[in-house]
């Protein structure tokens, strides 16, 4: 795992300053502590720097690599678990290697398929490669977006890099905050892509290439998910299901370095570490981490250490307390790391656990991508609920969530108010009780606590219309696949993605996900409905496939998720950051959001007659990154 910038002047007009492509590169130092490395072309129109973290370590594969005839360098980010395949098919067709990883893969590809490349990829990735005979930059990222590459279009060049934060430390690009990604952050908790919260920076797109040469250009889709379900059911999708997986797991055990995974005792991670051991055999030694917070319902490691018992691996935990860190110091220390306002509160324990495995191990994999693929989450059974649900059914569902808005406890995590929540999608077409499910704030409500001037900037309405049209597009015969798309598409990429990465590149560790192999999505995606929720249970088919690997317990518990008690750390460690940050900071001094409806949010919170936990911590983050 490494990090990468650089530009590419556009023809005839000048050269780029080595000076300042050595200041990008120089952000990314935490994503690449093993190794630097330059690279600036013969005629002065491209350079790329480069930080690298050495997990497959074969001599000679120092980057940016350059071709033997010094036509083409690379500047990779990422693994490619087919580079074996790949390598024995380019060398039958007559390509010498001089390494033994996969970067020089990337080089000869380039030169037998060109821009249709990415399509050859099983990985995670994100590159540039300079073509000095074509004249040509290409820039390409990984199908499901796991590594980052964003960019930014001046008058005269493109500048590159694997962080936001390499491209403002470019005098050229510059800072402006886009008032529409501040809409978007407020309604989803993160700002997807292309988008970005600074005007003039994009996000390449997961699954996207492009190809600058004279001018800038416009990014192009390589790949897309499957639109439709495919003819599988019974016993055949779960064999499917078992070999795909398994070897996705195989792939991803390949490294020259220590290797473990991220346990929460919850289905993904611990199949995760199940297929781990079996791939391990007589040799063992799996080791597994876990995290959990002291505070009842927000605790997963007993969970952790059953399946870890049942396994025979090597297990640490890591328990989180107030006591033991200082929360708002904590919280400032992420919001440098990221490159935008990121509303997920999980992203604080990722970090946390993701320092506490590097003290171990230097690549760790984990269960991110199953719930998107298998059709895990709970408002997926919701939406199916809605689906199948007749008139009696929904006038009486209706009605006990009125009575239940009455006497529910101000807590979102209550059955109660998940009931009124679920209620309160109902009466919408799927798309807009989709959206109901997903977002933080209304349009209604930003309208509601941004001044006027800023609410017309920030065009309130255009987040829950996008989402809308997203959620529309494919083909298919039940709701679960369709919100399932929807995830893939942007809240995996822009939210879970973006977490997972920071927290682990911010320690040096690399973090794989075998169930974000394209092949094992693909087949996720277009399962029947049955194998994805029976009985009121999702992930139906990982239990059929995976049961008798693990405890009875791990498929039997309610879905948690990776809690994190911000509505107490609301009300007691950060209630002065909170009050000091929305009231007396850039929030309501810049004229964005009006003093009144945020005195009354946190008052209500503070009193428990509300529980706005997630929008406040959302607020707070955008109020801290906008400090920092």
């Amino acid at each position: 795992m490494c990090g990468f910038a650089g530009e590419y002047v556009f023809t005839g007009t000048g050269r780029v300053d080595p000076a300042i492509v050595e200041t990008m590169v120089g952000c990314l130092d935490h994503r690449g502590p093993d190794e630097a490395g330059n690279f600036m072309s013969d005629d002065g129109r491209c350079a790329v720097g480069f930080r690298r973290l050495s997990v497959i370590d074969p001599p000679m594969s120092h980057q940016p690599m350059v071709s033997p005839d010094g036509s083409t360098a690379v500047a990779f980010n990422g693994e490619i678990y087919n580079f074996r395949a790949l390598r024995d098919e380019l060398s039958a067709g007559g390509y010498t290697f001089r390494t033994r990883g996969d970067t020089e893969v990337l080089l000869a590809l380039w030169r037998r398929d060109g821009e249709a490349m990415p399509e050859k990829l099983n990985g995670m990735f994100a590159f540039a490669i300079h073509d000095a005979r074509k004249r040509k930059l290409f820039l390409a990222r990984d199908r499901l977006g796991q590594k980052p590459l964003w960019y930014a279009t001046l008058p005269d060049r493109i500048v590159f890099a694997s962080e936001a934060k390499s491209l403002t430390a470019h005098p050229g690009v510059g800072r402006e905050i886009d008032p529409r990604a501040v809409a978007f952050y407020l309604t989803l908790g993160y700002v997807p892509a292309p988008m970005s919260i600074r005007r003039g920076i994009a996000k390449l797109p997961p699954a996207h290439c492009m190809t600058v040469s004279d001018s800038s250009a416009e990014p192009r889709l390589y790949w897309s998910l499957p639109d439709g379900l495919a003819d599988i059911s019974g016993s055949d999708a779960v064999e499917r299901v078992r070999e795909t997986l398994t070897a996705a797991v195989e792939r991803r055990m390949v490294a020259d370095v220590p290797l473990g995974a991220l346990l929460s005792g919850g289905v993904d991670s611990s199949i995760i570490v199940a297929l781990m051991c079996r791939a391990a055999g007589a040799a063992g030694g799996v080791k597994t981490f876990t995290a959990g917070f002291i505070e009842g319902d927000f605790d997963e490691r007993p969970f952790a250490a059953e399946v870890s018992e049942h396994l025979g691996t090597e297990h640490h935990e890591l328990s989180i307390s107030p006591s033991q860190f200082d929360i708002p110091a904590l919280l400032d220390k992420l919001v440098v790391q990221y490159d935008e306002p990121f509303a997920d509160s999980s992203a604080l324990p990722t970090y946390l656990i993701c320092r506490a495995a590097r003290e171990h191990v230097t690549v760790a994999l984990t269960g991110d991508g199953g719930d998107e693929a298998f059709g895990g989450y709970d408002r997926y059974r919701a939406m199916r609920l809605a689906e199948t649900m007749g008139p009696t059914t929904w006038l009486l569902t209706r009605a006990a969530a009125g009575l239940a808005a009455i006497i529910a406890p101000h807590d979102e995590r209550s059955r109660l108010r998940r009931l009124v929540r679920f209620a309160e999608g109902l009466d919408k077409p799927p798309a807009k009780q989709y959206f109901t499910y997903r977002r933080l704030f209304s349009p209604e409500r930003l309208q509601f606590i941004m001044e006027r001037d800023f609410a017309a900037s920030a065009d309130v309405n255009s987040p829950s219309e996008w989402f809308c049209s997203l959620y529309e597009q494919g083909e298919f015969d039940d709701e679960i696949a369709y919100a399932q798309r929807h995830d893939l598409l942007t809240y995996l990429p822009d939210d879970l993605l973006v977490k997972a990465d920071i927290a682990s590149m911010a320690n040096s560790l690399e973090l794989r996900s075998p169930m974000l192999d394209h092949e094992v999505v693909s087949l996720g995606l277009s399962l029947p409905v049955d194998c994805k929720v029976r009985a009121r249970r999702g992930k139906a088919i990982l239990r059929d496939a995976f049961g008798h690997l693990l405890p009875t317990g791990v498929f039997a518990r309610r879905k948690r998720g990776f809690g994190v008690p911000i509505h107490d750390w609301l009300r007691n460690e950060l209630r002065g950051t909170l009050r000091e940050t929305l009231l007396e900071g850039p929030l309501v001094g810049r004229g964005w959001l009006a003093r009144i409806p945020m005195e009354q949010m946190i008052d209500e919170h503070l009193t428990g007659k509300a529980d706005h936990r997630h929008r406040l911590w959302a607020l707070l983050w955008l109020g801290r990154w906008m400090n920092k």
